[in-house]
């Protein structure tokens, strides 16, 4: 065999090891988040600890793909889940009661205002100071998994149904970034987040 064809093979080997590691680093994040997602669809507080480990491991995961909003949003969502989880504990006041809130007009406009300004604002930043190809959409996304997870974080009931419209525009974003194993997570999720509309509203009801 000439130096050349070995040169070629040995590359060949390394690149595909390094996407075997790719995949499976991303499998072990797709694990917990998955499962984060759904303990906390059943009200346990147990699902922000889990939530916590996915996000930092996608952290990688989103940068390798040049989605520098959604890395971001990952070391945003370890901070969210660690008050997340400790605010879910407080406001359980030693019960397993849910306690679920509706959002008043007030939080939601201010919330909407925030997500235009900020969606707006990101999205020139990355547009003029990185070489992301989807700089509004990236942004618009983060900058909406960032005020849902609040909204999560206070257990206001709505940001499930916010959840499903921003996991499937996500899912479509994942496709076009060949990052199928975590549009697939985030389409699961989809379906998650529906079951803890119906799980929360139950809980609700009861109050």
């Amino acid at each position: 065999m000439c130096s050349a064809c070995g040169n070629y093979l040995r590359c060949l080997l390394q690149l595909k090891i390094r996407m075997l590691s790719a995949v499976l680093f991303e499998l072990i994040a797709f694990s917990f988040a998955i499962v984060g997602v759904f303990l906390t669809a059943r009200g346990h507080a147990a699902g922000w600890i889990l939530g916590i480990i996915g996000s930092a491991l996608y952290i990688p995961v989103f940068f390798e793909g040049k989605l520098y909003a959604e890395s971001a949003l990952q070391l945003f969502y370890v901070l969210m889940g660690i008050y997340g989880w400790w605010n879910w504990l407080r406001m359980a006041n030693g019960t397993n009661t849910l306690q679920v809130l509706t959002i008043g007009r007030i939080v939601l406009l201010i919330l909407s205002i925030l997500l235009v300004i900020g969606s707006g604002f990101l999205g020139f930043c990355l547009h003029q100071f990185s070489n992301t190809d989807v700089p509004y959409f990236d942004a618009t996304m983060g900058i909406s998994g960032l005020l849902i997870t609040w909204m999560m974080a206070r257990k206001y009931i709505e940001n499930w149904i916010c959840w499903v419209i921003v996991d499937l525009a996500n899912a479509g974003l994942f496709i076009y970034k060949s990052l199928y194993l975590t549009a697939f997570l985030y389409i699961i999720m989809a379906a998650i987040a529906l079951y803890g509309l119906k799980t929360w509203r139950k809980e609700l009801a009861k109050t």
